[in-house]
């Protein structure tokens, strides 16, 4: 599923917006690897995409397969995920939650 948001911002660089998609995707990684024990995983990958042109407009998809006898949820987990990578970007941005459009 696609998750999508955008953020105002100013003065921001390619290479710092990309810097900050590492760290965000990253953390995505890290919040299903502490719910999810790997051997349940069968893929995950994680997709952001940025449009900078006046403001950072993020898609991000999340992938998550899991084996079949897993009590997890794969979509509730790619969505928490996906939570969890918005809630980063907009830390690092300093964005109010209520600036999202």
């Amino acid at each position: 599923m696609n998750h999508k948001i955008s953020f105002p911002i100013q003065n921001i660089s390619s290479e710092e917006v990309e810097e900050l998609l590492f760290i965000a995707e990253q953390a995505g990684r890290k919040y299903i690897q502490k719910q999810i024990p790997s051997k349940e995983i069968k893929k995950l990958d994680i997709l952001i995409e940025f449009d900078n042109t006046g403001e950072l407009k993020l898609e991000c998809v999340v992938d998550l397969e899991l084996v079949k006898h897993s009590k997890f949820d794969p979509q509730k987990m790619s969505d928490e995920a996906a939570q969890k990578i918005f809630e980063i970007m907009e830390e690092k941005l300093k964005v109010e939650p209520e600036e999202r459009v």
